[in-house]
């Protein structure tokens, strides 16, 4: 079983940071959907994955060249695909400098988060970045290597003014009230 398209072309056009379970069930099959069922030309909206933590989706995606299968379930029946457009997946802790290069190529024009709410380190009273978080303190004070998710998008965006690279979209996907404020915050 392979996906209906070939991956191996893709250009990575959109950088995830959080790709757990839900991102790689929900947003990169329906990537995968457009993929298959876009037009030809549209090769370059390819997943570069970022796990903030642990090894273990990369461990698993990267010997696989970043092929995986989902089950859908709809009643009753249940139906096996391959996703293919997860184009690469990086450690966050081990590759900051990548994670940066990606965030900043012309070629990217989305950065999605799916985090969780304490990924944000904002003050819910406020709403706003909580600078004296130990992590969040680290990263104004050094941006490289981007400790949290913040420092991360900061450190990228700011790599990507520098080059030049234009505008893209930074898009929570996080179930958050005002996750776009949030964001901004």
């Amino acid at each position: 079983m392979r996906p209906a398209y070939d991956p191996s072309g893709l250009g990575i056009g959109i950088v995830h940071l959080g790709i757990g379970a839900f991102h790689r069930a929900h947003q990169a099959t329906y990537t995968d959907d457009a993929l298959a069922t876009g037009p030809g030309g549209a090769r370059d909206w390819g997943i570069c994955g970022v796990s903030q933590r642990s090894r273990d989706v990369p461990d698993r995606l990267q010997p696989q060249d970043g092929l995986y299968t989902v089950l859908e379930r709809d009643s009753g029946a249940t139906r096996a695909r391959v996703v293919g457009c997860v184009r690469e997946v990086l450690l966050a802790t081990e590759s900051p400098d990548e994670l940066r290069r990606r965030i900043a190529a012309a070629g990217t024009r989305i950065v999605s988060l799916t985090v969780t709410e304490k990924a944000y380190r904002h003050d819910p009273a406020s709403g706003r970045l909580r600078v004296d978080d130990p992590a969040v303190a680290a990263d104004l004070a050094d941006p490289r290597p981007g400790r949290t998710v913040v420092g991360q998008l900061v450190g990228g965006l700011r790599d990507r003014l520098a080059a030049g690279a234009g505008p893209l979209t930074v898009l929570s996907c996080d179930n958050l009230p005002a996750n776009g404020p949030l964001l901004r915050g």
